[in-house]
């Protein structure tokens, strides 16, 4: 499974045969996303917006054309969205690309930063798909800031039956609740991958974690391996599976626990179908993380671009319509 899934995450690092625009034409960044890279900050983005209306086009040197557009949206509540989009071909139009970018605001506070779109394909069939939005709002329980970043990817193969989709979200706020998160899935020819996980921080130290993952072949051949573990004030638990199905339907499975008890003692147990099991208590070091390595001020700090958004100025005496219904 481990070798099947290496044999194609170099696979998109030649999806897309470059075709950087020179001269006034805007310059992509025309690669696909690459795995497990997770949700990259507004500074490895780069999203550098238009300040005025702009509708361009133009042929490079080597006959590749590329096109440029920007403009800015006002609505209710003192919506603006200020927006840009460009897209570029080669010559021989094997190969194409194109980006959307926005940021949005009004007077509640809400503010958006994002890209909508960043695509292509190659003369070999490979295609790919991007996207990813940050945003930052309060909360309409707590009233505390919250700053949320999204993305998704995918990549699809044009020679051979394998591609690749990943969903990535981070969610904070000013009191360190703190939730991640991905979905992601896999194949290449015969085998199929699936991988979830998930880390969930209260921000007064009760702390969630879990994992599941999982593949199959063509002949029915599948496996997995899942944990989850609970903790605050160093008391928790731990519990998994692995498990593995042959095509003849014979199932494996070996399910495991842990009781930490917070004074140096935890309870270990677990058992097989082969018959192995197992039920001790043993002097051990608890060890978890209680708090997020990367928080509120860390996505804070990154966030510049997005805190920097400004909606337009509010004349005097109008406040927003903030519609409270369910």
């Amino acid at each position: 499974f481990l070798n099947c899934r290496s044999r194609f995450v170099s696979k998109p690092e030649k999806f897309f045969n470059r075709c950087t625009p020179r001269n006034s034409g805007p310059q992509s960044r025309d690669s696909p996303p690459k795995r497990d890279t997770g949700i990259a900050n507004e500074k490895e983005w780069g999203i550098n917006l238009l300040n005025e209306n702009v509708n361009e086009s133009g042929t490079n040197e080597d006959g590749s054309i590329w096109s440029r557009e920007g403009g800015e949206e006002l609505g209710d509540n003192g919506y603006r969205c200020r927006w840009t989009v460009m897209s570029g071909q080669c010559a021989d139009c094997t190969s194409e690309w194109k980006e959307t970018w926005w940021e949005k605001s009004d007077w509640t506070g809400y503010k958006e930063l994002g890209s909508v779109e960043k695509s292509g394909r190659n003369g070999e069939g490979d295609s790919w798909w991007e996207t990813w939005k940050e945003v930052l709002h309060q909360d309409e329980w707590s009233n505390l800031a919250r700053i949320e970043r999204s993305a998704q990817k995918q990549a699809k193969s044009g020679t051979e039956n394998a591609g690749w989709y990943e969903n990535w979200w981070e969610k904070y706020d000013a009191k360190g609740w703190t939730e991640k998160g991905a979905h992601k899935y896999g194949r290449l020819n015969e085998q199929s991958w699936w991988e979830k996980w998930g880390e969930h921080y209260d921000g007064s130290g009760s702390v969630l974690k879990w994992t599941d993952k999982w593949a199959e072949t063509e002949i029915g051949t599948k496996w997995g391996d899942k944990w989850e573990e609970r903790f605050f004030g160093g008391i928790g638990s731990r519990q998994g599976e692995t498990w593995h199905v042959a095509p003849s339907g014979h199932r494996w499975s070996r399910t495991w626990g842990e009781e930490h008890f917070g004074n140096g003692k935890v309870h270990k147990y677990g058992k097989s179908t082969t018959g192995e099991s197992w039920d001790i208590i043993v002097d051990e070091e608890t060890y978890y993380e209680a708090e997020p390595h990367y928080g509120w001020a860390d996505v804070v700090g990154d966030s510049t671009q997005l805190l920097s958004i400004q909606p337009p100025d509010k004349p005097p005496g109008v406040f927003p319509n903030l519609d409270f219904a369910p």
